[in-house]
């Protein structure tokens, strides 16, 4: 039981950390040592652990679906993982080619995750309640983070 709950969580550290390896030698980097410009949003340092918690969950909800022999449904929590893990390069990567600020290509990104996280909890949640409440943190994360994105984009006046 252990192993395959291991098994189960692995692939998505995979996703999280494959897909995120080339981001830097593209010059796809964030800002580190920043302090956060707006009260409410955390340390960098913080938010990498946030993602592996988050990824840590949707690998839960995966065991939960194999356990449930819900395996076809796993395909939705891969496919929110690989969306989530290529935040770099449809934030980071649009704004280096358009000239139009990451924190645009990062709310819209972000309103995307939810709106898929969403769809995710509402095929799951017929199948496996458990797989669909775990994909939850996802839209809660995400809908912090577009408050941040909105602060910023405040402070920077772009709306």
């Amino acid at each position: 039981m252990t192993w395959t709950l291991i098994l189960s969580i692995l692939p998505f550290y995979g996703i999280l950390i494959v897909v995120n390896i080339p981001a830097p030698f593209i010059g796809l980097e964030f800002e580190t040592g920043e302090t956060p410009r707006l009260w409410y949003a955390p340390p960098g340092y913080i938010i990498p652990i946030v993602w592996f918690i988050l990824f840590t969950l949707l690998g839960i909800g995966r065991y939960t679906l194999m356990q449930a022999e819900s395996t076809n449904y796993q395909w939705w929590l891969y496919g929110l993982a690989f969306l989530c893990a290529t935040y770099a390069y449809y934030t980071l990567g649009f704004a280096k080619l358009t000239n139009i600020s990451a924190l645009w290509f990062g709310l819209i990104g972000n309103i995307v995750v939810i709106i898929f996280a969403a769809v995710v909890v509402y095929k799951l949640l017929p199948i496996n309640k458990t797989a669909a409440l775990l994909t939850i943190p996802v839209i809660v994360w995400t809908t912090f983070a577009s408050m941040i994105v909105v602060g910023e984009m405040k402070l920077d006046k772009l709306i």
